[in-house]
């Protein structure tokens, strides 16, 4: 439910999309968004703001976005990310910020519940995953253009 901006400070509350945070891994509160979404957001092509929240196990498909960095803070807990080209696993704890430059190509290791505020910049819904991706890769998990 996108929330329209009005004159002077506007805001979205933590009581507006918190009764979604169990249902929702994803909270997104602004961006260019395509989907429908449950709880206000603001609209704004130049970012995504979103609040992540995991528990253990739920690790991520690698993926990487052409033209987007993210940026992912990492407010209570922690997660790891592997990048496919090396192999090397970063593990980040609260307090950390990581960036996930455009094209890097990465995937979410979760070995305990963890909250975090996730920035894509700019807003775009361009995600590559392998089923999708040209590249040659020894991580791959999909086959290039096999369907789900």
């Amino acid at each position: 439910m996108e929330r329209s901006e009005q004159a002077g400070l506007n805001c979205i509350r933590a009581a507006e999309y918190g009764p979604f945070a169990g249902e929702l891994q994803h909270i997104f509160l602004a961006g260019d968004l395509a989907q429908p979404c449950p709880h206000p957001f603001f609209r704004d092509e130049r970012l995504e703001i979103l609040v992540c929240e995991y528990e253990a196990g739920e690790n991520g498909c690698f993926h990487w976005h052409s033209g987007i960095t993210e940026y992912e803070f990492v407010m209570e807990g922690s997660l790891a990310y592997q990048d496919a080209a090396t192999g090397r696993v970063g593990r980040f704890r609260a307090g950390d910020l990581v960036m996930v430059p455009a094209g890097v190509c990465v995937r979410r290791l979760m070995d305990e519940p963890c909250r975090t505020l996730a920035i894509k910049v700019p807003s775009d819904h361009g995600k590559i995953q392998c089923r999708q991706c040209p590249r040659d890769c020894c991580q791959r998990q999909q086959e290039f253009g096999a369907i789900e």
